[in-house]
């Protein structure tokens, strides 16, 4: 099978390896399509490390080339283990696996996909996950405005399933073909932190008092002095992007000490067996598809054949900024 490997900076390749054996409560699936999540795989595309040391390449897994890329993938199942009886062969699932031909993966984490929820917005399920694990981290009540910083793939899911939680919504973003997508997403304010009324127009939107909650997806350190600026008195700031940069401010001094913000980041989903583990954020994401509530077809703008994604990392590495969801294509 085709497996995809980072090999050194800025350098990949496809290598064949075995297709992997489907355990006994596993099941084998074949891609159908997988997306790029741009900003953790173009990280690791770069051979960037996440600790300042170069220990890790990413949270508590060591920085090693080569290395596997992604971990979102829609496939058809092709073979289940004796002691799974929630797939069958044919079924088509979501597994939270690399760029490559084939995946397993254990049947008690793989998400069956209803036939009235298509594979191009599925496929974010993943994403979806953390952006919904940030929003719980800010826990906005009912009525309360979020605004969110940074229009990528991360920052667009995040904004769709506020609307679909029927919060007031700001999409912030330095580029106008971004905003574009936000408004289509259903964004009550899409507007540029470069506007010369940036500050006021966010104020006035939230009856100015700023935003409720500030979800930060940027990943650079001004974006957070942005949020930090743009909340209310005792607001809340999440930070749902990964930052390699240094700090250019202190967040805990004049003027936003005074504020009483919290500034809180988020990362993974509760440990297992809680309310909002792993799997129960998924059921809610799909459901959510399901009743027809969250939709995330505007911000799907490319297309690449499995052979070509080294050209979609390229563009993306170099700052294309009207790639947000790109679909790698496995047919």
């Amino acid at each position: 099978m085709k497996q995809l490997f980072v090999t050194a900076p800025r350098q990949v390749e496809f290598q064949e390896v075995s297709t992997p054996d489907c355990p006994p409560d596993g099941i084998l699936v074949k891609a159908i399509i997988t997306a790029v999540s741009s900003g953790t795989e173009i990280r690791v595309y770069r051979a960037i490390p996440v600790d300042k040391e170069g220990k890790y390449l990413h949270t508590n897994y060591p920085y090693k080339l080569p290395c596997v890329n992604g971990y979102s993938m829609v496939g058809e199942v092709v073979e289940t283990g004796a002691e799974v009886n929630n797939f069958a062969v044919g079924d088509r699932a979501f597994v939270a696996q690399p760029h490559g031909e084939f995946a397993v993966e254990l049947a008690k984490d793989a998400v069956k996909l209803p036939s009235n929820i298509a594979d191009e917005e599925a496929v974010f399920l993943s994403l979806l996950r953390v952006t919904q694990t940030a929003i719980r981290r800010g826990n906005p009540t009912p009525g309360e405005t979020v605004a969110i910083i940074g229009q990528g793939v991360i920052g667009q899911s995040t904004l769709a399933l506020c609307q679909a939680f029927g919060h007031p919504t700001i999409a912030i973003d330095q580029h106008e073909s971004r905003l574009k997508i936000s408004r289509k997403l259903g964004a009550d304010l899409a507007i540029s932190p470069d506007e010369k009324d940036f500050n006021q127009r966010v104020h006035d939107f939230c009856g100015g008092r700023g935003a409720d909650l500030v979800i930060e997806a940027a990943s650079v350190w001004p974006a957070i002095q942005t949020s930090m600026e743009i909340a209310r008195q005792g607001g809340k700031v999440v930070v749902v992007a990964r930052h390699t940069d240094m700090p250019n401010f202190s967040p805990v001094n004049d003027p936003y000490l005074g504020k009483d913000v919290s500034l809180v980041s988020s990362y993974t989903a509760d440990p297992e067996g809680q309310r909002w583990d792993y799997n129960n954020t998924m059921t809610l994401n799909l459901n959510l598809f399901e009743k027809g509530k969250l939709s995330l077809a505007p911000m799907i703008t490319h297309h690449f054949p499995w052979n070509e994604i080294s050209e979609a990392y390229r563009r993306l590495d170099e700052g294309e900024l009207d790639m947000v969801g790109v679909i790698i294509n496995w047919s």
